[in-house]
């Protein structure tokens, strides 16, 4: 049976779902059974994974333990393409990076599914991704085209405020968005957009992913701090991708995602976070945004964040 068909992950989703009922033994076991037999419906059910490790925790929270328990021959997870999902994941210390929580226009439930192969990462080319040859930020707000930084309000800067930047010289200090301007947003975020034409395109084998991995360190470590990292795929080459960004992202069809993660107050490091995203086939840009949410409080002081050390990679399977 093709994996794309509707009856398959229909009936692959009706399984799950009656599966999270501790009563009902028997659509675990068939599910189970299902997905161990069949590749094909592994792969239907690969496409719609949402987050491998949050879903392993919600299945395991749900009982269904069996599921958790592939065949020893199967191969790695894939995490599946979706359309206008935006997944965040809260990560802390405390929580050891398990804490989940998501909404999106649909309620879909992904499953871990096992495949075959390795998938080959390929370094995408971020410009100046450690912040060292850059003078200044050359865009306010998304930049127009590649090779450059946009940011809403930062600066390059070197160590200060008892910072040193991850490596090198040069950091990006990410300056707070004053509560009293007019705008939607009060995160303080930086962007940039890539090429994706010269990516191999997947094979038969399934979708591939994109990985972004950025470094943040707070000022002031004694404040909660959140960050957020987020990537969207467009259809359209970079340069016309650009033209009314952001109403873009609210269409149906663009592939999005984002994580905000919350390390713990007073620990006082650079903090690595990594977003993992489905590449559809027919992508031609990506646009990534790394950001600090301002503080819930109104009257706590505002004080900056600094970004260091981007790299941006495809996984083609």
């Amino acid at each position: 049976m093709n994996p794309d068909t509707p009856s398959l992950e229909g009936r692959l989703l009706a399984l799950l779902q009656a599966g999270r009922d501790p009563r009902d033994g028997t659509a675990r076991a068939t599910l189970n059974d299902l997905l161990r037999a069949d590749p094909a419906a592994r792969a239907a059910m690969a496409r719609l994974l949402v987050d491998e490790q949050a879903l392993i925790n919600r299945l395991r929270d749900d009982g269904i333990v069996s599921l958790l328990d592939p065949a020893p021959a199967a191969g790695p997870a894939k995490t599946a393409r979706f359309s206008r999902w935006l997944a965040w994941r809260p990560l802390t210390a405390a929580a050891a990076g398990i804490g989940f929580g998501m909404f999106c226009t649909s309620v879909v439930y992904g499953l871990a599914a096992q495949r075959a192969g390795v998938a080959k990462k390929i370094p995408l080319l971020v410009y100046d991704p450690g912040l060292e040859n850059t003078d200044s930020i050359a865009a306010r707000g998304v930049p127009k085209g590649v090779g450059q930084w946009g940011a809403d309000s930062a600066r390059l800067v070197t160590a200060e405020n008892g910072v040193q930047p991850l490596q090198g010289r040069k950091m990006l200090r990410l300056e707070p968005i004053p509560r009293e301007k007019n705008v939607k947003n009060h995160a303080s975020r930086a962007y940039q957009v890539l090429d994706l034409r010269t990516l191999p395109r997947p094979g038969p084998a399934g979708d591939a992913e994109v990985q972004v991995t950025a470094s943040f360190f707070a000022a002031n470590d004694n404040l909660k701090a959140r960050y957020f990292v987020r990537a969207i795929a467009l259809v359209e080459t970079p340069a016309q991708a650009m033209q009314g960004f952001w109403q873009k992202t609210q269409e149906d069809g663009v592939v999005s995602a984002a994580q905000r993660f919350e390390p713990t107050p007073g620990d006082r490091r650079w903090h690595t976070f990594s977003l993992k995203m489905p590449l559809p086939r027919e992508a031609q840009s990506l646009v990534f945004v790394l950001g600090a949410e301002p503080a819930d409080d109104a009257a706590t002081e505002a004080s900056p964040h600094y970004l260091d050390e981007v790299q941006v990679s495809a996984l083609i399977p």
